[in-house]
């Protein structure tokens, strides 16, 4: 009952109150016939945390000296963890402890729910049990998952570097009162926890993704991959990493893979282009823009045609990789070209020029994308099969046009630059009307732009995009 409708776990009460928690916690504890609670069935699952605090009202405050000072001395809580955990508008805080079961650690995940927009998790793996009722831990990550847009969750690592903190990130737990209906646990740094069990998320499909992932699917034997190889040619700022789940389902389809090899700095070169003439005027070309791109194709060809004698390579490119791969196709000897390539398939590719007026002067390429279209327009190269994807997942819509927020927003202020208008259908990124070539084999699939976000290890978790394996079934087939 004196627990019953707090705010922020405790925070809000008076210091008699606080005082009398304590002191019904230690009675509770010292009648408590619990036993060793470390081996009760009772302790594994998700407890829902109603109070959090130390005696005499003692607080964690993230803009204290003396907070931080405790803390790095090893003596406090974290003032970043009790900044979030204490706020009052945390919806739930959880711990969810998982013991140690067919060789796998036993961890901890302290959950704070923040649904329907995120979730936040510190993970602690089990350590021991240095008394019947202790559990030792060590905090080893955290992950903070947020909805975003394109029905997908960005998950981002917890900024704090667990593996640096040395001792700082070791602990105990202590639970002396353990009932079907309430648990009272306290830390190795004094604070009293008092939880009732809760066995459903508030959010089961968000708090699902706190799962550990599953391990990355294996590469495929080399005598599977018998047809011909794909060199994938990212999209901006992209990199190999970014590919894994493509490259999975091409080779799995029997193709052997690579990916061009380009880092997130490589793009950085483009700097050199922005004090020229030809950039202000938006006149720029690729080949004096574009020269490291061209050279990772070179290189990703070059090893695939090495380690496959005979075959000749098929692009796939994603994104902006589209046109840049049209550009380099195009400066080829004919000779060259015919000899090592034999298609070029982009998804979600923006292959029309901005239009004129207006929008050539806010060309975000600077001139490049109207520099591929004038000299090689459509399927130009009448040696190359062409496959152009594109889908309508995401109409474009200012702030309260109906077709999500975020997603609707961000898809008509990409759209309205490159097609000259925004509330048209598109991947979220590239209107589908720019997102093919005439003359080449045309396709629509349901799908977004991109599932991660390039170059930074950071994925768009259930979204559902181009290389999306059931997608890749959709177009895959265009590939020999």
């Amino acid at each position: 009952e004196l627990l019953s409708g707090t705010e922020g776990r405790g925070a809000a009460m008076t210091a008699d109150e606080d005082a009398e928690v304590h002191r019904l916690a230690t009675e509770l504890e010292a009648d408590s016939t619990s036993g060793a609670t470390n081996d009760s069935p009772l302790l594994p699952g998700r407890w829902r945390v109603l109070y959090q605090g130390k005696p005499g009202g003692e607080r964690t405050e993230f803009f204290s000296l003396e907070s931080w000072r405790k803390y790095l001395s090893g003596d406090g809580p974290s003032p970043i963890q009790n900044l979030v955990s204490g706020s009052s508008t945390v919806s739930r805080l959880y711990q969810v402890v998982e013991l140690s079961e067919g060789g796998e650690a036993g961890r901890i995940n302290n959950v704070v729910d923040l649904s329907p927009r995120a979730v936040i998790a510190i993970e602690a793996q089990l350590e021991g049990k240095p008394s019947p009722s202790r559990l030792g831990f060590r905090f080893s990550g955290g992950r903070v998952l947020v909805r975003t847009l394109w029905n997908a969750t960005l998950n981002l690592p917890y900024p704090v570097p667990f593996d640096l903190l040395g001792d700082n990130a070791k602990g105990w737990l202590q639970s002396d009162y353990l009932s079907p209906s309430l648990r009272l646990s306290r830390g190795n740094k004094g604070s009293l926890f008092v939880l009732v069990p809760e066995p459903q998320p508030d959010d089961p499909e968000l708090e699902a993704l706190l799962q550990p992932p599953p391990p990355p699917p294996r590469r495929a034997a080399a005598a599977s991959l018998t047809k011909e190889p794909v060199l994938i040619c990212p999209a901006q700022f992209g990199t190999e990493a970014d590919y894994a789940e493509l490259v999975a389902a091409l080779e799995a389809r029997g193709h052997p893979v690579g990916v061009a090899p380009l880092v997130f700095t490589d793009w950085l070169q483009i700097l050199k282009s922005i004090p020229t003439p030809e950039y202000w005027r938006a006149d720029l070309s690729p080949d004096q823009a574009l020269p490291f791109y061209y050279k990772a194709i070179e290189a990703g060809a070059a090893a695939l045609r090495n380690e496959y004698p005979g075959r000749k390579v098929q692009l796939l490119a994603h994104s902006i990789g589209g046109w840049i791969s049209r550009a380099y196709l195009g400066q080829l000897p004919a000779e060259e070209r015919s000899a090592t390539f034999s298609a070029l398939a982009t998804l979600g590719t923006p292959h029309a020029p901005p239009p004129e007026g207006f929008f050539r002067t806010i060309d975000q390429t600077r001139g490049l994308l109207r520099f591929v279209e004038e000299r090689y327009p459509g399927a130009f190269h009448p040696e190359l099969r062409y496959l152009t994807v594109g889908s309508r997942a995401q109409r474009g819509a200012l702030p309260g046009g109906g077709a999500g927020l975020v997603g609707g927003a961000l898809a008509y202020a990409s759209y309205l630059p490159l097609g000259g208008e925004g509330g048209v259908e598109g991947d979220g990124i590239t209107p589908l009307r720019c997102a093919h070539l005439d003359g080449a084999e045309q396709r629509e699939v349901d799908a977004y732009h991109i599932a991660f976000v390039p170059g930074s290890g950071t994925r768009l978790l259930g979204c559902r995009w181009y290389g999306s394996p059931d997608v890749v079934g959709e177009w895959a087939d265009f590939l020999r």
